[in-house]
Formats: structure tokens, C-alpha cells, sequence
């Protein structure tokens, strides 16, 4: 090869490679999600790409979700959620950002809602891979750690590569919150040896915790139940009732019982759930006022009980004055009551998947 040609070979070979470098950052620019779940799944981009195929802008906002839930960044999640495109992630992480920052009922029907799947995704046979290694988010936020777990170690085992940070870490707390050292060590000692995750490792050792770490083991150790019972998997208000009865101080429970119920349109739980001295919000009002007017119980007396202030009734007046006049179509009601709990009661259908 004459010295002309060789440098020929190396200016091709530096441009083709100047051009590969230059595609790979600009799909790293374009998804970074991807780049950084496919790291939390212990996978290179190559390999997130061979295995997850290209993502697009849905799956980008999805997988970011999953991305800061994991790091419990909720304000990036609550960002994240109004890029969403009524996907029951976007709503599950919407609902949850929410719930940290105490707020689940209050916002509640400001977004879609896919009935109880907004809530709680399913894991079974019919679960994708990725709704099955977000499931747990729910569960470790709201103090269960058996479902924490078995998510966790569900979401590595379909993982492609069977690990992951987002998984081992998820692990290693579950168990120093309930007590397990020896297993918690198991999954500290593999993320020691991984350089981005070491700091993260260390600061969780029991004999190097910090005060404010401590703190937060406490009081997630404050959530768990006392006692449990026989249950399936899916019977999640049986779930939510276990913790609620070993710490009824536990808000973001409740919440949860009650907007499940109310999602189902089962009134006949909510009422029962309900204690308006425990949690309060227009929500539960609006609910209240549908069973006390189909109960015939519109009296001073329940609406004193159940605190339903003058202006909720005010304008569910209103709205039953606006159902009668369209004959209960409803078309002229969505401006004003759009985001009610009324409108969402006698309107919301279910579709085949939900």
C-alpha cells in the first residue's frame, strides 16, 4: 500500500468513526433516559439498543420516570408526568409524585386515570417486563416491603442483563428497613464494586449511617405492618387495610385506600374507609355528596359530620341542576365539572384493558 493510499484508508477510517462517535452523542442528546435506564439495568447503550430496540419520545418520558422515581427525584417525576400521553406509567408515577408531597386526592382527577391501574400496576403473565420493575415504587413508598421486594427481584430476573443497580439498590434497602442486615450486605457488596454506585453503598453500610439517614430508616420502619395476613398478590385493599392497622398515622395509606375505592366508583368502601377527622379533601367531599343524595341522607347533620364545606355543595347543586336539564348527557357539564369527581363518577367508561 503506497503511503497516498494508507493515508486515504486512515481519513476514511477517522471519519467513519468521527461520524459514529458524532451519531452516538446525538442519540444520547436526543434519549437520555434510555442512556441512564439502560445503566440502572446494567447495560450498555449497544446493548439497551439490541435489546429494547430504539426508543421513541413516549418511551423516553417513561423510562425517565422510572429513572428518577428510582432516585426519588419527585419533582423531575412530576415534570415528567405532563409530558406524558395518558399512559397508565405516566399516570402511576403522576399519582405517586403526588402522593409524596401529600397530594394524591387533591390532584387526583386533574389527570387521566385508568380506573385502579393508575394506582397499582398489575404483575402477572399479562405484565410487561418494565410495569413489573416499576411496581414496587408504590409499595416501598408506601412502607410494604414484601411487594418492594418481589418486584425488585422480578424486575432484575427479566432485566436482560439480571441485574442493575435500580434493582440491587431497591433490594439492599428493603431489607435494612426491615432488619435483615445479612441480606442487605449480599447487595451492598455488589454495588461497592460498581464505581457509580460505591458512594451510595458505603453511606448505607448500618455502622456508617448518617444521622439523617438513620432518620429515614426510622421512619420508614414506622410504616411497616405489625402483623399481616393471608393474601394473594392483587388483594390490595386488603394489603393497604394490614398497614393501616398497624400504624393508622399512616396518611399516604389511606389516601390510597380511599382513591382506589373511589376509581373503582365503589362508595360503599369509600364510606366505610372514610373518617373525615383522618384525611380531608374536596375529593372525598364530592364522593360524600354522591352517597348522602342517593341514600336520601342530605341532612345538616352528615354534612357537619362529614365536612363538606358550603361551596363544594354549593356547586354540586349545580351540577345535578345541569344533569337534569341535559337529560344526563352531560355535554354542557365538562367546562365547570370536568375535573370533578362527579363528572368522573357518572361518565369515566372502561375499556377493554381497563
Amino acid at each position: 500500500m503506497s503511503p497516498k493510499t494508507r493515508r486515504i484508508v486512515w481519513i476514511s477510517l477517522a471519519a467513519v468513526l468521527l461520524a459514529a462517535g458524532a451519531s452516538q452523542l446525538a442519540f444520547c442528546v436526543r434519549y437520555p433516559y434510555f442512556r441512564k435506564y439502560a445503566a440502572q439495568n446494567g447495560l450498555s447503550l449497544a446493548e439497551a439498543r439490541k435489546a429494547w430496540g430504539h426508543p421513541d419520545k413516549l418511551s423516553e418520558v417513561a423510562m425517565g420516570l422510572a429513572v428518577e422515581a428510582a432516585l426519588e427525584n419527585w419533582t423531575a417525576v412530576a415534570a415528567l408526568a405532563a409530558e406524558d400521553r395518558k399512559s397508565e406509567i405516566g399516570t402511576y408515577y403522576y399519582n405517586l409524585s403526588n402522593a409524596m408531597n401529600g397530594q394524591l386526592a387533591d390532584r387526583l382527577m386533574d389527570y387521566y386515570q385508568p380506573f385502579e391501574r393508575g394506582l397499582f400496576l398489575p404483575v402477572g403473565a399479562q405484565s410487561t417486563p418494565f410495569k413489573i420493575a416499576c411496581a414496587g415504587d408504590v409499595w416501598f413508598a408506601l412502607g410494604y416491603m414484601p411487594l418492594a421486594e418481589r418486584d425488585a427481584m422480578l424486575g432484575m430476573l427479566f432485566s436482560p442483563a439480571h441485574t442493575g443497580s435500580r434493582y440491587l439498590r431497591r433490594l439492599a434497602e428493603t431489607n435494612l428497613v426491615s432488619g435483615d442486615f445479612e441480606a442487605a450486605a449480599k447487595y451492598l457488596r455488589i454495588l461497592l464494586n460498581s464505581p457509580d454506585d460505591r458512594a451510595w453503598a458505603l453511606e448505607r453500610m448500618p455502622d456508617a449511617w448518617s444521622p439523617a439517614y438513620r432518620q429515614r430508616i426510622a421512619e420508614k420502619r414506622a410504616l411497616l405492618p405489625q402483623f399481616d395476613v393471608v393474601h394473594g398478590m392483587d388483594q390490595t385493599r386488603v394489603i393497604l387495610h394490614v398497614l393501616l392497622n398497624s400504624n393508622p398515622s399512616n396518611k399516604m395509606a389511606l389516601d390510597y385506600l380511599l382513591c382506589l375505592d373511589l376509581l373503582g366508583k365503589d362508595l360503599d368502601a369509600f364510606v366505610e374507609d372514610y373518617d373525615p377527622s383522618l384525611t380531608g379533601s374536596r375529593l372525598y367531599e364530592e364522593a360524600m355528596l354522591i352517597f348522602l343524595a342517593a341514600k336520601g341522607g342530605m341532612t345538616e347533620e352528615n354534612l357537619r359530620h362529614y365536612r363538606i364545606s358550603p361551596a363544594t355543595f354549593e356547586r354540586f347543586n349545580r351540577f345535578v341542576a345541569g344533569y337534569k336539564r341535559d337529560n344526563g348527557s352531560g355535554r354542557n357539564l365538562t367546562g365547570e365539572f370536568g375535573k370533578s369527581y362527579w363528572y368522573y363518577f357518572y361518565y369515566a367508561v372502561r375499556n377493554e384493558q381497563h
